[in-house]
């Protein structure tokens, strides 16, 4: 997020841009995308299936056979998403406090987990990279945003992000002001 004083009021625009861009999971937390690639991959294997229950349908007698027939369709339309009635996609919530509170514990795997800022590892808040620690892991008290990424990409950062529902944050600097506030942590079950 662009620097500003007031942690506070960048973590909330945060979960705003967050919650307004959808980048977070709900329900089930496979996105259309993917149950769309997983139903292309099963659609092969539905045909032939559908084959076979023709062939032993064939071998029944009406009423039977319809009876057969209609269930199969209705398996099969329940499996591929097309069945004869129309699968209802899930609205997703209108305020981030109704979403947090139907993902519970499963939680939404983003920022909108995190509701506060608090000094001390506290669930549900994030907390300031330890002043202590900015020199070991960064090099540098005042670290630039190239700094901040490379110890979070080798893995330096582990340590503090660690502990479900908790997180940090770490003030960027470009020419010796502040300029970003990355924000880490993790969430979700």
């Amino acid at each position: 997020m662009p620097y500003e004083a007031d942690i506070s009021a960048a973590l909330k625009r945060l979960r705003e841009d967050v919650f307004a861009r959808g980048d977070y999971v709900y329900g089930d937390g496979v996105t259309e995308d993917q149950r769309k690639a997983i139903l292309e991959e099963a659609r092969p294997e539905m045909d032939p299936w559908m084959q076979k229950v023709r062939e032993e349908a064939a071998k029944l007698q009406e009423p039977f056979k319809t009876k057969y027939l209609e269930m199969a369709e209705r398996i099969k339309g329940e499996i591929m998403g097309g069945g004869s009635a129309p699968q209802k996609s899930k609205r997703k919530p209108k305020t981030i406090e109704k979403l947090l509170e139907l993902q519970a514990e499963n939680g939404t795997h983003s920022i909108l987990d995190i509701v506060g800022i608090s000094q001390e590892p506290e669930l549900g808040t994030i907390t300031p990279f330890p002043r202590t620690k900015l020199i070991e892991v960064f090099g540098s008290e005042a670290p630039s945003h190239a700094q901040i990424e490379q110890a979070l990409h080798s893995g330096s950062l582990e340590e503090f992000l660690s502990e479900r529902w908790q997180g940090i944050y770490v003030v960027a600097y470009r020419d010796g002001s502040p300029s970003e506030i990355f924000f880490a942590g993790c969430s979700g079950d």
